[in-house]
């Protein structure tokens, strides 16, 4: 007997796409910072998110990895939930990277996780996401 696996998404995960700002944050000095970019969430849940870019540099900073390739980078999110949510300030890693063809040439998707966040803006993503699935029912 075999058992049904649901294809459906989890409340706390939504493939939506939301406008944000990002800055790249130099592992090793955190006062060295990359400009701001702005990017758009494939999907994102309460762990983290993934967002396409062009590049997996910025201002001479790598997403992931600091110069010596031992250290890891961080970001710090900005990302925008409308009126009723606010803003949501977030630290974030990058997890993985892949490089995809594009009809321009190619695009990196990126998979960051959140660091540290803390339990009263985990409410509110949770609740933001929830509300997000049912919207799309």
């Amino acid at each position: 007997m075999s058992e049904k696996t649901s294809t459906r998404l989890p409340a706390t995960m939504a493939e939506i796409q939301i406008q944000f700002k990002f800055t790249v944050i130099h592992g090793a000095d955190p006062g060295r910072k990359s400009s701001v970019q702005k990017a758009v969430t494939k999907s994102i849940n309460l762990m983290g998110l993934i967002f396409e870019t062009p590049h997996m540099e910025v201002d001479g900073f790598h997403l992931s990895f600091t110069e010596s390739t031992y250290g890891r980078n961080s970001l710090e999110i900005s990302l925008d939930l409308g009126k009723k949510y606010g803003t949501l300030d977030l630290v974030a890693q990058v997890d993985w990277y892949e490089r995809r063809p594009t009809a321009l040439g190619y695009a990196f998707s990126v998979g960051v996780s959140f660091m540290d966040m803390p339990t009263d803006i985990m409410a509110i993503l949770r609740e933001y996401l929830q509300v997000q699935r049912q919207l799309s029912k």
